[in-house]
């Protein structure tokens, strides 16, 4: 009888267990004064509609896109980079346009608070991170209390 109730309780696990599956046909980016990726047969998990379309949510994993950029300064060219991102301990700061003069950054927590400010002295410039939780993080550049460079760190 034991014996019976044990394969009995075995194929019941084996009948109800179910995988999630995502079958995508295909894909893209569509772009106008904004841009929208899409995955063509994901599962949808609400719609919002308005008066120009409507937006599905689904399962897509977004694209993370680490520099914003500041509107009141595209005629400058400003070449800076963070690297590593993701970081486990400190981030690089490199800028090649080392004419520029004045030049700072602030560290912020994604809830706005400031955690760190400092001056950018040369071409590169260390930034310690290890003494602060994961997380995303932002790193403003500015020059003259200006921003003109915005980076997203991520921080494992």
């Amino acid at each position: 009888m034991k014996k019976k109730i044990l394969l009995l309780f075995i194929l019941s696990f084996s009948i109800s267990t179910f995988s999630q599956t995502t079958n995508s046909s295909s894909g893209g980016t569509a772009t106008g004064n904004g841009s929208a990726t899409y995955t063509v047969g994901q599962t949808i998990y609400t719609t919002n509609i308005g008066n120009n379309g409507s937006v599905s949510q689904g399962i897509q994993q977004s694209l993370e896109i680490f520099v914003l950029s500041n509107k009141d300064f595209k005629e400058l060219n400003l070449n800076a980079f963070t690297y590593p991102n993701p970081t486990k301990d400190k981030i690089t700061l490199e800028i090649s346009n080392v004419d520029l003069q004045n030049l700072s950054y602030v560290m912020y927590d994604i809830k706005g608070r400031t955690l760190l400010k400092g001056v950018i002295k040369g071409k590169s410039t260390n930034i310690m991170m290890k003494d602060y939780a994961a997380g995303v993080y932002l790193l403003k550049v500015n020059q003259q209390n200006k921003e003109l460079k915005t980076f997203k760190v991520i921080k494992k």
